[in-house]
């Protein structure tokens, strides 16, 4: 139950911090939205997975070399979001290519940092512990992409 309402609060403070309309220029402003998030993220992780001492000795380390890497699919998310931001009701069939291959590539990286970092995290949790751990990943990334889905416009085709 703990658990439940730590994702409860978590997505109720993302789904307010997240911009309303898709204007997003700030950079300074999204960077410090990221560090939020992570920062939610690793309490919400130590809450719910239930490391014993020595776990969280070997867990941590590889944890934050995991999300160090998660954080360059990030960047490559906001630069997309970012120029996604400034052509969206214009956008050429051309940016519209672009952007969905760029979106597909960002999905691919995520997919091959998890799957290279699986391993990693097996040496040093049980077995039941590391799907507890992708589940709760899992579950704070549809999150956090529910709050970007809610607050970014659909495309508009170039008149």
């Amino acid at each position: 139950m703990k658990g439940k309402f730590v994702f409860i609060v978590l997505a109720t403070v993302l789904m307010g911090a997240l911009p309303a309309d898709a204007q997003v220029s700030d950079t300074d402003y999204l960077q410090q939205l990221r560090a939020d998030i992570q920062a939610d993220r690793q309490a919400l992780v130590a809450a719910s997975l239930g490391l014993t001492d020595e776990e969280g000795e070997a867990f941590w380390p590889v944890y934050r070399d995991y999300r160090a890497d998660m954080a360059k699919v990030g960047d490559r998310m906001q630069t997309l979001i970012q120029d996604f931001a400034k052509i969206w009701e214009t956008a050429t069939e051309e940016q519209a290519k672009t952007m969905v291959n760029e979106m597909l590539a960002i999905q691919n990286q995520e997919f091959k940092v998890r799957k290279s970092h699986l391993s990693k995290f097996r040496k040093v949790l049980p077995e039941v512990k590391v799907a507890r751990f992708l589940q709760i990943e899992n579950k704070i990334d549809v999150i956090v992409k529910l709050g970007l889905a809610d607050s970014i416009p659909l495309i508009e085709a170039a008149d």
